[in-house]
C-alpha cells in the first residue's frame, strides 16, 4: 500500500494537468484522477512491466476520460477554467496576466483540435512527454506519434490565422 501511496504522489499533478487540459475543468480532472488511481489500484496485478507506469497510468488516465466523454457526451466546455491556475513566477502583474491571457488562448485554440491531435498536442506541448511514451500510451508507434504533433501544430496554426481574421 505504501509503494501504492507512492506512485500516486509521483505521478498524481502530471495525470491531473493531462486531464484538465483534456476537459477545462479543475473539479472533473480531480474527479477524473481519483477514478484513475482506483482503477490502476484495482488492475495493479494485471501490470507486465512492458511500458514505464507513468505511460500505464496515462493510457488509464485516457480511457477514463473516453468513459466519461462516452456516458456524458454533452459536458465538453469550451472555456478555459480560472480554477486553473497556474504557479507563475513574474515580477510585475502586467506580465503574469499577459501570460495567462497567451495560456487560455493556447488551451482554447487546442481545444478546437479533433482526436486525435488534441491528445498528443496536449501530451507532447503540456506534459512534455516524449514521441515514444505517447505512443505507447495511445498504442501507436513512436513515428505516428511525431507525425500527428507536426501535424497538429499545423493545425493549430491554420486555426490561429482564422483567429487573426475575426479579431481584426
Amino acid at each position: 500500500m505504501k509503494e501504492f501511496d507512492a506512485l500516486y504522489r509521483l505521478h498524481s499533478k502530471e495525470i491531473f494537468k493531462y486531464l484538465f487540459y483534456l476537459t477545462n475543468d479543475n473539479s472533473l480532472a480531480e474527479e477524473l484522477v481519483q477514478e484513475t488511481f482506483f482503477q490502476a489500484f484495482k488492475s495493479i496485478h494485471l501490470f507486465q512491466g512492458k511500458s514505464k507506469v507513468k505511460t500505464w497510468l496515462y493510457q488509464i488516465a485516457k480511457h477514463v476520460h473516453y468513459k466519461y466523454i462516452k456516458k456524458n457526451p454533452y459536458t465538453k466546455s469550451e472555456e478555459f477554467s480560472e480554477k486553473g491556475e497556474y504557479a507563475i513566477n513574474y515580477k510585475t502583474p502586467e506580465i503574469i496576466l499577459e501570460k495567462k491571457e497567451e495560456e487560455k488562448l493556447l488551451l482554447s485554440l487546442i481545444m478546437k483540435l479533433k482526436e486525435p491531435y488534441k491528445q498528443v498536442v496536449i501530451l507532447r506541448g503540456l506534459n512534455e512527454l516524449s514521441f515514444k511514451e505517447i505512443g505507447e500510451i495511445l498504442s501507436q508507434s513512436e513515428n505516428w506519434a511525431r507525425i500527428t504533433f507536426f501535424r497538429g501544430k499545423q493545425k493549430l496554426q491554420e486555426i490561429l490565422r482564422g483567429e487573426e481574421v475575426k479579431w481584426m
